[in-house]
């Protein structure tokens, strides 16, 4: 597993302490930083990017909801647990709104605290954007799955891809399909039945099916996590597999790629240089074409004689045909026409 960073943000550094120590146990790939305030996590955020934050909610300089309404605008991708001793029902209503991936009421019991967070660090690879990396022995365990569940169900062809239609693995005959253009699709759809789940009840970190019925193929799209489909397609036809069947080794099957992919290792697209990087980059670019540029070829027939300066007059002035030849702003020879 690559490393995960972990923030920590409680006002009572005796808090602070118990928590940090009890992740020790996870090894040395959980990196563990604390903050005592809201503007020392910001601070923190500004330095590095974080997998999770953790904060209280009663803090004297900011409170939780503000900090983590903070993190969406600075590291939308980081997930956040909401920590309380005061907790309600609109309290966490709110928390849930603004994406928390999950909300703990203190006192904390320790054992829950870690599973929560083994949980919410455990499926980031296949929960955000970026690049998912296999070994040869993972991708041969997710190839094995993928191709048990085209047997499991008569599917004619399975492909597991990212959103933006990415190929990680695929069974069966599919040469002629445009994957790309479908997994694109049915992503959008996939994605807007998640978010419809969170509005509903908070929750996003769900296995969904999306289902279309055709003449000739019925097609199956399974999520998992929020950035992974499992795009199944079965031939139309009287030993075809019902919906029932297809959805039960489907949810098995996604279940077991969760667990598979969520160990991979992950690399997060961040841009590659910085602002102010960039920011030269552009000027540079903007002289080496400015001084690369081709002149412009002129001709004795292109010239033209410079139009005569005209004297500043006050926007709202209007004057007359006469008046304007008089002030020199109409050439002389204008006026007998």
């Amino acid at each position: 597993m690559d490393e995960k960073w972990v923030l920590i943000v409680d006002d009572e550094e005796s808090i602070l302490s118990v928590l940090k120590n009890s992740l020790k146990k996870f090894g040395p790939a959980f990196q563990v930083i604390t903050a005592n305030s809201g503007a020392a996590a910001l601070e923190q955020l500004s330095q590095r990017i974080f997998d999770l934050v953790v904060t209280d909610y009663r803090m004297e300089d900011m409170n939780g909801l503000e900090l983590l309404e903070a993190v969406r605008a600075i590291q939308p991708d980081t997930r956040v647990i909401l920590m309380t001793a005061y907790g309600s029902n609109a309290l966490e209503a709110e928390a849930r709104q603004l994406k928390a991936y999950n909300y703990l009421t203190k006192p904390l019991e320790i054992d829950s605290f870690r599973q929560v967070v083994k949980e919410a660090l455990g499926n980031l690879a296949i929960s955000r954007p970026g690049i998912l990396i296999l070994s040869d022995e993972r991708y041969q365990q997710v190839n094995n799955l993928i191709t048990q569940l085209r047997s499991d169900i008569g599917a004619w062809c399975i492909f597991l891809t990212d959103s933006e239609g990415h190929f990680i693995a695929q069974t069966g005959e599919m040469s002629e399909l445009p994957l790309q253009q479908i997994a694109c699709l049915v992503g959008g759809g996939v994605a807007s039945l998640l978010e419809v789940g969170r509005i509903i009840d908070g929750t996003d970190d769900t296995v969904n099916l999306c289902y279309r019925e055709g003449k000739q193929v019925n097609l199956y799209v399974v999520n998992i996590g929020r950035q992974l489909l499992l795009v199944i397609i079965c031939e139309v036809g009287p030993y075809a597999s019902r919906l029932g069947s297809v959805w039960y080794f489907a949810q098995r099957t996604a279940l077991a790629l969760r667990e598979k992919l969520g160990e991979a290792e992950h690399a997060s697209p961040y841009p590659l240089f910085n602002h102010e990087i960039n920011q030269e980059l552009d000027s540079q670019f903007d002289q080496l074409f400015a001084e690369t540029a081709p002149p412009q070829a002129s001709t004795a027939r292109d010239e033209v004689a410079p139009a005569p300066e005209t004297p500043d007059l006050p926007a709202e002035e209007l004057l007359s045909f006469e008046q304007a030849i008089a002030k020199g702003i109409v050439p002389k020879e204008f006026s007998g026409s």
